[in-house]
């Protein structure tokens, strides 16, 4: 198995992993067990059988989850698997999720033929990206955001060392699934305040 494709494959493990650490019964298990299932769990979805493993079923479906996707999933898992407090705070995951909804917006459409011009172009190879992303990064991290700078070292490190079968430095940042996510959620959360302010 090709690195790229154990990375795209361990991605989509992480969504049937979630899954199952979200079971009432799994809950209800010791720390020790839970994680004795998520390993074990980890090696159900990834083992093939006929040719195709679970993990590989829901890839053949979605595509590779990118960086920024495996990152949340990961932190998902280790909060239900010790049953901590999310990573991040509610600040971080906004801030994340509302910039991943402007990107959903800027770059699909136009990806999928809306007028001439095409900005995920400018993920292939292009340092003006890169120096986009770090100086977007100093800036967020003078004001106390960390998720998001910690996102973009990781998509752009994974990006330069080819990681994913992608070749698009975007591709690592945001993927179709956490897209609509975000959208959702930002979506979501903005009719929620309106509606707040509307009954004060």
């Amino acid at each position: 198995m090709l690195f790229t494709d154990w990375m795209g494959l361990s991605g989509l493990a992480l969504v049937w992993l979630l899954l199952a650490l979200r079971l009432p019964y799994v809950q209800r298990l010791s720390g020790k067990r839970r994680a004795l299932l998520a390993g074990l769990g980890y090696v159900v979805v990834m083992f093939p059988v006929g040719g195709l493993s679970l993990a590989g079923w829901l890839r053949g479906m979605v595509g590779d989850l990118s960086i920024t996707s495996m990152l949340l999933l990961s932190a998902a898992v280790y909060a239900r698997l010790f049953k901590t407090a999310p990573v991040w705070d509610a600040r971080e995951r906004s801030a994340l999720l509302g910039l991943l909804a402007v990107l959903a917006l800027l770059l699909y459409p136009f990806a999928l033929g809306l007028g001439t011009l095409d900005p995920y172009r400018s993920g292939y190879g292009g340092v003006g990206l890169l120096l986009m992303l770090a100086l977007l990064a100093l800036w967020l991290m003078r004001r106390n955001f960390y998720l998001l700078p910690l996102v973009f070292a990781l998509a752009a490190t994974s990006w330069s060392f080819n990681m994913l079968e992608s070749t698009n430095l975007w591709d690592y940042l945001i993927d179709a699934p956490l897209a609509i996510y975000a959208l959702w959620v930002t979506v979501k959360v903005n009719l929620q305040h309106a509606l707040r302010r509307n009954r004060a």
